[in-house]
């Protein structure tokens, strides 16, 4: 269900801070080191020629009849008179990145960000030795990821995300990046396994984001080893195997996003091998993981996502998420879950979603759950769940999506409902509900209101005219296979 993209955004501020270090507009000295500052202009005016520049925002400011230190996203050394920051996002290029930019030799910052790049990445950006920080954020780059990058030795930041790179990422690309904090290839096409040993010499890695590609194979083995690592996001791949336990055993993780491989399993670890106080995000659904619910959650204070739906877990609901005041989302549907709603859950006073959908949940919904006033998602369907639906579920007026289907509610459905103006799905299908159709009248006040199905129940009555009243937004209406005359439905 929760899915990570820019969840951790890149680090403008330490772009500045790095721009500030390594560069300079207008300090540069005469004619020192001529041919070198001859060198880059060349480089930059093959840059600039293979781009359309749509706005003209190079073909206006990089001009011969000024130094190209003052030219716009140019920065260079207060010494010298040579290139250190080519830094240009959010600028429409619109063409490929030249080869001749390799020639940049003092090279430290490369930020074509939202540029509308296409085309490959040039191998020859693997001679810029000095190149601390490299992005292609957001353009349309294809073809495979080039291995001289992995000359890069001390490059920090890697971000290659939204483009439409292909191929396996080289076995050997980190193996001498020692000085690597972030890497970032999500949502491309990159396929094949990344190795064990990946990430074996790049202890300084903070962040690791290959989500949302087409990777296989078991995930690498020394991610675990990296005791500075604060984002793990491999979500929407097709990674197998087990996940290791020492991944639960971080000091410094917030973010673990794993979702959607289908093919990962494991358990969550005894309370002595657990230790994520800094977790803020976890998402393991649409996996194989199994095991108990892990309880030793409630231990991670921060946490504002939990996703762990559609696996293999089992036992109760744990009682002790309900002191995670920060939490948003909660999501443990469609897992073996069993014994009734916690009442305790209505504490979490900042959540937004939950979803506790196709386990085994018995008992009564609880009334409490009208304290959540945050909700906007609530699903409860596909379990044993017996009794009425609580009236104060009418309190919750941020409530979108409501889904009761499935179980055994009965009584009839209150006309509080109709006090959720943001209302835009209700869904009360196969249970034992009963009673007329005067609720639908209170829930022509519902303006949002899409879909609405009620079928598979015990209603009686005709349907009333005032059907026509529900809001014109509303595409889908069901409410077959109840003990409401077929000729009725002529009313719609």
């Amino acid at each position: 269900m929760a899915t990570l993209s820019r969840s951790i955004p890149i680090p403008f501020f330490i772009l500045i801070l790095l721009l500030s270090i390594v560069s300079s507009s207008s300090s540069s000295s005469s004619q020192d080191n001529s041919t070198g500052s001859d060198t880059d202009l060349a480089a930059l005016l093959a840059f600039k020629s293979q781009l359309a520049d749509p706005r003209r925002v190079l073909a206006s400011n990089w001009s011969a009849d000024t130094s190209f230190c003052n030219w716009v996203g140019v920065w260079c050394s207060r010494r010298r008179q040579r290139v250190t920051a080519l830094s240009l996002p959010d600028t429409p290029l619109v063409g490929s990145v030249s080869p001749h930019v390799g020639n940049l030799s003092f090279l430290s910052i490369l930020d074509l960000t939202d540029t509308n790049l296409t085309g490959s990445i040039p191998a020859e950006l693997g001679r810029l030795h000095r190149l601390t920080y490299l992005s292609f954020f957001g353009n349309s780059l294809s073809n495979t990821i080039p291995t001289t990058l992995g000359n890069l030795t001390r490059l920090k930041f890697l971000h290659l995300p939204y483009n439409q790179l292909s191929g396996q990422t080289p076995p050997k690309m980190l193996l001498h990046m020692h000085n690597l904090r972030e890497i970032n290839m999500y949502a491309n096409d990159l396929s094949g396994q990344l190795p064990s040993y990946f990430f074996n010499n790049t202890p300084s890695l903070t962040y690791i984001n290959f989500g949302n590609n087409s990777l296989s194979g078991p995930m690498p083995q020394a991610v675990a080893h990296l005791s500075m690592l604060e984002g793990l996001n491999l979500e929407v791949n097709q990674l197998s195997g087990l996940v290791p336990e020492s991944m639960y055993n971080k000091s410094r993780l917030q973010t673990l996003a794993l979702a959607s491989n289908g093919n990962l399993a494991g358990m969550f670890p005894s309370n002595q091998s657990f230790n994520l106080p800094m977790l803020k995000f976890i998402s393991l659904s649409d996996n194989k993981f199994f095991g108990r619910f892990p309880s030793e959650l409630a231990s991670c204070e921060y946490l504002e996502i939990i996703d762990l739906g559609e696996n293999s877990f089992e036992g109760i609901v744990p009682t002790g998420l309900s002191k995670l005041s920060h939490l948003q989302v909660l999501h443990l549907g469609y897992n073996n879950i069993v014994g009734p709603i916690p009442t305790a859950l209505s504490n979490l006073t900042s959540l937004t979603y939950l979803d506790l959908s196709g386990g085994n949940l018995t008992g009564e919904i609880p009334q409490e759950l009208g304290l959540m006033l945050e909700l906007s998602f609530l699903s409860l369907g596909s379990n044993q769940l017996i009794g009425e639906i609580p009236a104060s579920l009418g309190n919750l007026s941020k409530l979108s999506v409501l889904i009761l289907a499935n179980s055994q509610l009965s009584g009839q459905v209150p006309i509080t409902l109709g006090e959720n103006a943001a209302l835009s799905k209700l869904i009360l299908s196969s249970n034992n509900l009963e009673g007329n159709l005067d609720f639908l009248s209170a829930l022509s006040q519902c303006k949002q209101l899409q879909v609405l199905t009620i079928e598979a129940n015990s209603f009686t009555g005709i349907l009333p005219s005032l059907v026509g009243n529900l809001s014109s937004k509303l595409v889908t209406f069901m409410a077959n296979f109840n003990m409401v005359p077929l000729t009725s439905f002529f009313y719609m």
